[in-house]
């Protein structure tokens, strides 16, 4: 592909200019239902109140003047691509799609998602006029059926942080030591193996042994309390 000559380049400012990204934001922030591109940009259009485009807050931009082939050298030089509307802030369609747009999106101004829509009865004899006649009846029927449409809108706020759900930790775990529970000394097992006088062994074994362990979670939690209340800080004690 051959390099664009310099006179060709910088013509037209590729940045998003802030003329544009207000009046843009203006439209889809203002507009009750969502929008298509082709929305954006005919309601752009019909502003009234726009700025030419220059802004002081970006390069200085003057519109070129319309350009004619000319002979350079030998060599003839064709006229750069001119937008249809050169002096608008949102001077084309393409710019309006690859510039402005992403630039909101990129700034969380607004969104672009996808949904089902039925194209109005102007939108269908519009596109059918291009339908040859004998298939205009097939295509009639298809473009009346829902069809996926990409549409524009204010960006959705997250939602609210869920409440967070009551705690079920255990005194002990709260406290950060282990969660202690009857199971973890035998409460609950099958003794049904052993004969009569070894299952009342075990069953005294296992009523000291659950004894113990709730004295010693206990003392375990007055430990951990009283070493908080020494750590807390200064200015928690002079209140």
């Amino acid at each position: 592909m051959a390099a664009i000559p310099s006179f060709r380049k910088n013509l037209w400012p590729r940045h998003c200019l802030p003329s544009a990204r207000e009046l843009v934001h203006n439209i889809v922030i203002s507009s009750k239902t969502p929008l298509s591109t082709k929305d954006i940009y005919n309601l752009a259009l019909k502003q009234t109140t726009i700025q030419l485009v220059s802004d002081e807050s970006g390069p200085q931009h003057n519109v070129p003047k319309k350009e004619h082939p000319s002979i350079v050298r030998g060599i003839t030089r064709q006229p750069s691509t001119r937008p249809p509307h050169p002096e608008h802030a949102v001077r084309s369609l393409q710019y309006l799609k690859r510039v402005v747009l992403p630039d909101l999106v990129n700034s969380k101004k607004v969104e672009k998602f996808c949904t089902k829509r039925t194209l109005s009865q102007v939108e269908i004899d519009h596109r059918l006029q291009t339908v040859t006649k004998a298939a205009r009846k097939e295509q009639a029927v298809l473009l009346a059926t829902p069809r996926n449409t990409w549409l524009w809108r204010m960006t959705t706020p997250p939602p609210p942080p869920k409440p967070l759900p009551a705690s079920t930790l255990s005194k002990s775990e709260l406290l950060g030591l282990p969660r202690l529970t009857a199971a973890d000394v035998g409460v609950g097992e099958d003794w049904s193996h052993l004969n009569k006088r070894r299952q009342r062994a075990r069953k005294e074994k296992v009523e000291r042994d659950l004894k113990w362990m709730w004295t010693l979670q206990a003392a375990k939690r007055e430990a951990a309390r009283e070493a908080l209340r020494l750590n807390a800080p200064a200015s928690v004690h002079s209140q």
